[in-house]
């Protein structure tokens, strides 16, 4: 009872925190489809060109097209210093015109308010907006097969941009309310189109809308000042309107503004850092794992309306009756979806939901992805694993990845059926491809291996240690083979000899393959970093190097380094190294203590009581009182709740080593 008591005072000041953190300019609310995006031109980052709405992940305008609004219908200069980036809002002032922006998000759309000024200070009469459907600055003009622009009345618009994408055809369709009624509009580069013509169509679209933003002589609060709220759907039109009055209806501006950050606040609760506040360094720290933790959820997206419709991988509309359906599955990060089987299994459950719905409605049989599988694969397998899911959903499960690794639409697949291996004049990569694939069949082998489908698990046992042929057994680098299975040097073969250090599934095998326990060791030493590095010196008789590094890595991170779960994880002291096991194998923390909720009530408490800076090796490792001689904990321990204590000392632990079944799991021991 006082753990959880001190748990929910530890919560409530969280929103504190987040409010005190810089964040990217992206506004959005977690796992939104819909993401504002301050845009700048490159040589003038003082400039706010347009405000995107790019959807269903921040990088998709050209997937999916952008709704740009530009307030002036002209550049914005900022004020220096005047950005105020908060969890799912956005406030910015201007000098070159005047003008006041605020942004907050939905999970549908966004809200936004624009206050203009003339050069003394007093509310403008007038006020423009530009509506931009031309693709933004980063696409613009690609791939828009069609656009359209539909005046409803004085107050409202509705649209849609039709996009050719490279995975499929993104249908975005919007609505648009003004707090003021439209004046006039006109499309400045279309001279064909009339003024005030209440419906627009075509390519390269983009209307000026104007308005009167004061009320006669009398002056009011709200002179100067007009509000947008807008919504979006991939079904229809109506689909917008109806999100946007489920949103948006009866509330004002600022109960959105606290609506998108008590959304943030209620997500990232899940994990409070107990660390003594007023210490710089450790503020910034804390700052910088918040930060991690608010990337984490910025996909998958939400994909159905309100009423649960949404446009299927087919083109055709669906309804999700049971299930929040998701959207962009294209984490950067392999541990992206490992952090949420942890943290958030439900949102987990809902991804699975999501990716068999998608798998239903492929006519390829395939999982999200195309012909990269590779992370729906490992979702699909992890959750599976960690128990999270029902055991009569194994089937359609085991029958999903079956397809994903196996079907005859991935041309990579059929090549490693015939040669054992990608060849290098086949495919670029055949490296990377051969160990992706080796690491997709094992998820299958271990899947078809609980439902007792022993013909699969015969049937591709030869290609889970595919990756053996592109390992020299001379030197144990890895290098590319022909199809003839002569080795192939290209120009950049030296660069590629270490893509073989780190097989999730298998580390035990590329120990022996690479000489044993020092040679490995010595490689380990000499490779470049990567963000599984510091975890492989488990195999090695110097644990404490790695422990080293992960401290150093964790000193050096920045938020560019597109690894916010690898950084998350790693400041738990934990990693799901091989997902699709029940293991997380064991680091250094970066915080003395550090308190998750689970989802089943219990807290999980992760505790260094000595460390510090210079105390950054581990001495021991206890779970719940009793010390913990393998390099792993099993997720069934975790979730049970209790306390996972690190004991930290200034001196490497040169002792520390573990061996056989102490190691983290490997498919082949030897």
């Amino acid at each position: 009872m006082i753990k959880r008591l001190l748990f929910l005072c530890t919560a409530a000041c969280l929103p504190g925190l987040l409010l005190a953190a810089t964040f990217s300019r992206d506004v959005t609310v977690p796992f939104g489809s819909v993401k504002v995006v301050a845009c700048s031109p490159a040589s003038e980052p003082g400039v706010i060109s347009s405000l995107e709405h790019r959807f269903y992940h921040s990088a998709s305008g050209g997937e999916f097209g952008s709704v740009g609004i530009v307030p002036s219908a002209g550049p914005l200069h900022v004020t220096e210093g005047t950005f105020r980036e908060d969890p799912g809002t956005f406030r910015v002032r201007t000098d070159d015109p005047v003008s006041e922006i605020q942004i907050a998000s939905t999970s549908r759309g966004a809200v936004h308010r624009y206050a203009f000024f003339d050069g003394s200070g007093t509310p403008s009469g007038e006020g423009k907006i530009l509506l931009d459907l031309t693709g933004g600055m980063d696409y613009p003009g690609e791939g828009i097969l069609w656009s359209e622009i539909r005046v409803e009345d004085e107050r409202t618009v509705t649209g849609c941009v039709i996009n050719k994408g490279d995975r499929e055809t993104g249908h975005t369709f919007f609505a648009i309310r003004f707090s003021r009624p439209v004046r006039t509009y006109y499309a400045p580069a279309r001279p064909d189109i009339p003024a005030n013509y209440p419906l627009m169509r075509g390519t390269g679209l983009a209307v000026v809308f104007v308005f009167d933003l004061v009320k006669g002589d009398r002056q009011y609060v709200d002179d100067g000042v007009l509000e947008i709220q807008i919504a979006f759907s991939s079904v229809d039109a109506s689909g917008a309107l109806n999100n946007m009055k489920a949103e948006h209806d009866g509330k004002s501006f600022e109960t959105l503004l606290w609506e998108a950050g008590q959304q943030w606040q209620q997500e990232m609760a899940v994990v409070t850092i107990d660390d003594p506040r007023g210490n710089a360094l450790l503020e910034k720290r804390r700052d910088l794992f918040y930060r991690a933790l608010y990337q984490t959820m910025l996909q998958p997206a939400v994909l159905h309306d309100i009423d649960g419709r949404f446009r299927g991988n087919d083109n055709s509309i669906h309804t999700s009756f049971h299930h929040v359906n998701y959207a962009s599955f294209h984490p950067s990060e392999a541990a992206g979806y490992s952090l949420m089987t942890f943290i958030k299994p439900e949102r987990s459950r809902q991804f699975v939901a999501s990716l068999l719905a998608y798998y239903d409605k492929s006519a390829l049989s395939l999982l999200p992805g195309g012909n990269n599988q590779l992370h729906s694969v490992s979702l699909l397998s992890d959750a599976h694993v960690k128990g999270i899911l029902p055991a009569s959903l194994t089937p359609r499960l085991l029958d999903a990845v079956k397809h994903a690794v196996s079907g005859p639409y991935r041309p990579e697949v059929l090549q490693l059926r015939e040669a054992g291996f990608i060849p290098a004049a086949t495919l670029d990569l055949s490296i990377g491809l051969t160990l992706d694939l080796s690491y997709e069949n094992w998820c299958l082998i271990r899947m078809a291996g609980s439902a007792g489908d022993f013909d699969t698990v015969n049937g591709i046992r030869p290609f889970v240690t595919s990756y053996q042929w592109l390992l020299d057994p001379r030197t144990g680098y890895a290098r590319q083979r022909n199809r003839d299975l002569s080795w192939f040097d290209g120009p950049d073969s030296l660069a590629r000899r270490d893509e073989l250090l780190y097989v999730p599934h298998n580390m035990a095998d590329v120990v022996e393959r690479t000489g044993g326990r020092r040679a490995f060791e010595k490689r380990l030493d000499s490779t470049g970093r990567f963000n599984e590095l510091p975890y492989l010196y488990l195999w090695t008789g110097s644990v404490w190097k790695g422990q080293q590094l992960i401290k150093e890595m964790m000193d050096t991170y920045e938020e560019s380094n597109e690894a916010p779960s690898w950084f998350v994880f790693s400041a738990m002291g934990l990693y799901p190294l091989c997902p699709g096991t029940d293991q997380y194998v064991l680091g250094a923390p970066y915080f003395k203590k550090m308190t998750i909720q689970l989802e089943n009530g219990k807290l999980l408490t992760i505790e260094a009581p000595r460390l510090t800076d210079g105390n950054r090796y581990v001495k021991e490792v206890r779970w719940n009182g009793k010390v913990l001689d393998t390099a792993f904990i099993t997720s069934e321990q975790l979730m049970q709740g209790g306390v996972l204590e690190f004991s930290m000392t200034s001196n490497p632990v040169r002792g520390r080593t573990f061996r056989n079944e102490k190691l983290p799991y490997s498919y082949l021991k030897k």
